[in-house]
């Protein structure tokens, strides 16, 4: 017979192991993802055959903001914050572009607010599920000639070894969701690749002319196409030399300059959040990998602890060795709780940097004043609304330099505003 001194030093040494077991660093599974490598460019691409992409800020997934806070108390239950979700629509579209940056296989890589004709492939995103352990997107990638280029779900488990988090600067730190990056720029690559050189310049022709057909549809209706299926096709091109193209090309250039200013905050503010996103979601894979069931960490460590505390306090005996396992339990459950503690405050602190970080890049962007043509411009709203403001402005500019009507159908627009008063 087990006397029940015996059972309760027996509970409360098992207890201890098992605190013990959790407080010891997360071991890195056999089990590991496979690694996907970029295919970057062995030779340089002429610079004829490099297309322009713009990678869209990705959509975030979740229903609209609703003033019922049950609706925000699931979502956060669920471990979804929406700053968080703000700050990875750009972080993720900041990193899918730098990775088809890395790759050498296309021109110019931007990030942009809306969709734009001004490039020759948009890539949009959505974000379907994003965790420590998981990331799903949706993503779809489209050509100036209106043909999809990639329309797919990815979906990649984490690599743990992204979460090992060394002190020494000189060791680079592994993407945890890297592969599944490469794998969107892979199939990009693979849909380039399907296309001749004169479909390529095409593409670029395209963009062009969209642009421009955009800008002033009056001037330039005759130089696209749709075919039966909808899609632009080049009419023809315009003449070397052509002046009423090359205001369009300034123009065109003016436009560049804003979504590059517009890149580069985007790349600001992934270098600001990139810290303090990886370490918190680093938090969520530990606490997800170490319980799933409760996926929390930090709640089963103080679980165990009180149950350690407990298994302490009720053994009574005055045997020195009972004693010691009677304090071994107390201490390890304490550390236990202090450690469930310590995480949880960590993890909070870093998603409220997160959210801070998502929070100031709105305010930053809130108001932008340019100057055009001798002309202050003054753009509100978010960077979305801002870029469909500067383009209808775009369009005033033309008007007014060239006197030609925007709307074909009503010719006498300009004419009305250019009749001297008196």
């Amino acid at each position: 017979m087990i006397d029940r001194s015996t059972s309760i030093r027996c509970v409360a040494a098992a207890v201890v192991a098992g605190t013990l077991i959790l407080l010891a660093p997360t071991v890195v599974s056999a089990d590991l993802p496979p690694i996907v490598a970029l295919k970057q460019a062995e030779l340089e691409i002429p610079v004829e055959q490099l297309l322009d992409v713009g990678v869209m800020v990705f959509g975030v997934g979740l229903p609209p903001e609703d003033e019922d806070p049950e609706v925000e108390d699931e979502l956060e239950e669920k471990g979804i914050y929406r700053d968080v979700r703000r700050a990875e629509a750009r972080y993720f579209a900041v990193h899918l572009a730098n990775t088809l940056q890395l790759s050498g296989q296309w021109g110019a890589v931007r990030v942009v607010p809306a969709p734009t004709d001004a490039v020759d492939v948009v890539v949009s995103g959505q974000i379907v599920s994003s965790t420590g352990r998981e990331l799903v997107l949706d993503v779809r990638a489209v050509d100036s000639a209106d043909r999809v280029w990639v329309k797919d779900r990815y979906k990649q488990k984490a690599d743990p070894r992204g979460y090992q988090l060394e002190e020494e600067e000189e060791v680079e730190r592994v993407d945890p969701f890297g592969s599944l990056y490469n794998r969107i720029a892979n199939d990009l690559l693979k849909s380039r690749q399907k296309l001749d050189p004169e479909e390529v310049e095409e593409l670029s022709w395209l963009s062009q002319l969209s642009f421009a057909s955009d800008l002033a549809p009056v001037a330039f209706r005759d130089y696209l196409t749709t075919n039966r299926k909808g899609r632009p096709e080049l009419a023809k091109l315009p003449a070397d030399g052509d002046p009423m193209f090359e205001r369009v090309a300034r123009i065109r250039e003016r436009d560049y300059l804003l979504v590059d200013t517009y890149h580069d905050q985007y790349l600001t503010f992934y270098d600001q959040v990139d810290t303090s996103y990886v370490e918190w979601r680093a938090y969520s894979y530990e606490e997800e990998v170490a319980l799933a069931k409760l996926r929390k960490q930090a709640r089963m460590q103080k679980i165990l602890g009180a149950l350690a505390i407990l298994g302490g306090i009720v053994s009574d005996s005055d045997n020195a060795v009972e004693d010691a396992a009677r304090q071994g339990a107390i201490i390890g459950g304490q550390i236990a709780i202090q450690s469930g503690i310590q995480k949880g405050k960590e993890a909070k602190i870093h998603r409220a940097a997160v959210q801070e970080l998502a929070q100031s890049f709105d305010a930053e962007v809130s108001e932008r004043v340019l100057r055009v043509e001798g002309q202050t411009l003054r753009l509100s709203g978010t960077a979305e609304v801002q870029y469909a403001e500067w383009r209808d402005l775009l369009r005033e500019i033309w008007t007014g330099e060239t006197g030609i009507a925007l709307d074909p159908d009503n010719p006498d627009e300009v004419a009305a505003e250019e009749t001297p008063e008196g």
